[in-house]
């Protein structure tokens, strides 16, 4: 009987530390709700609590073990969304694309037949009507964020802003969403002696201007020259 109180004691020891390690990391990370996970923290959840459920009960792994592996699982969890946060590219494969299906009131043809896209009528329909949007025809713009989530601009609305670059690196699915192209970004930044790497935040404003954000928080903001392509050969027409 006392050897069954003190393993079962020992086991809630170790939930105990389980739970306190979890908590750190969501407290320390700022992510405390699901809307701030990303796949890895996710993945790495599943692999926390599996930890801690296949350990509590086995008495034959030490408890510095169990602590150390919780650490190490924490710490790669930390590393990939350093590196997805810091390298677009694996932003990216982490976090998923933005999927443009209206630009400019015309369905885009290349998000449409793009084999990867599980894109469903009846189901963006549906979401469409419960923001109080009753035709497709009144939409001016929709695209589903890199989290699943839908943003819609009713014509007549004004314009969508885009970010194209953050932390000195271009933000590919966001830049391709405006219909421009990463070698017109160099150039209007080239005519205003504005070095990509120097860059803390840029925004494209509608159709009218670039606002940037400096590394030292200066600011700087400009007309631009849209290309030809954005008038968008790739869309369905009327």
């Amino acid at each position: 009987m006392w050897n069954e109180l003190i393993l079962d004691a020992h086991s809630i020891y170790r939930l105990f530390i389980g739970i306190v390690i979890i908590s750190a990391h969501l407290t320390l990370t700022k992510k405390q709700s699901l809307t701030q996970f990303t796949s890895i923290d996710f993945i790495g959840n599943f692999i926390l609590g599996g930890i801690i459920g296949g350990i509590i009960y086995n008495h034959s792994v030490s408890t510095f073990s169990y602590v150390v592996l919780l650490l190490a699982t924490v710490g790669m969890i930390s590393l990939f969304n350093f590196i997805a946060s810091r390298f677009m590219p694996a932003r990216q494969i982490v976090k998923g694309k933005a999927v443009t299906i209206i630009n400019h009131g015309h369905f885009v043809i290349d998000s449409l037949d793009d084999a990867n896209n599980t894109f469903d009528m009846i189901s963006f329909t549906e979401e469409l009507r419960s923001r109080g949007i009753f035709s497709v025809e009144d939409v001016e713009f929709a695209q589903y964020g890199s989290n699943g989530s839908l943003t819609v601009v009713k014509k007549g609305d004004g314009s969508l802003s885009y970010v194209l670059v953050s932390k000195g690196q271009v933000v590919q699915d966001q830049l391709e969403a405006s219909g421009q192209s990463k070698e017109w970004l160099t150039k209007e930044l080239d005519k205003n002696d504005i070095k990509l790497e120097d860059i803390f935040f840029a925004e494209l404003e509608g159709r009218e201007k670039i606002y940037i954000v400096m590394n030292d928080m200066t600011t700087h903001s400009f007309a631009f020259t849209l290309e030809s392509s954005q008038e968008d050969g790739k869309e369905i027409t009327e």
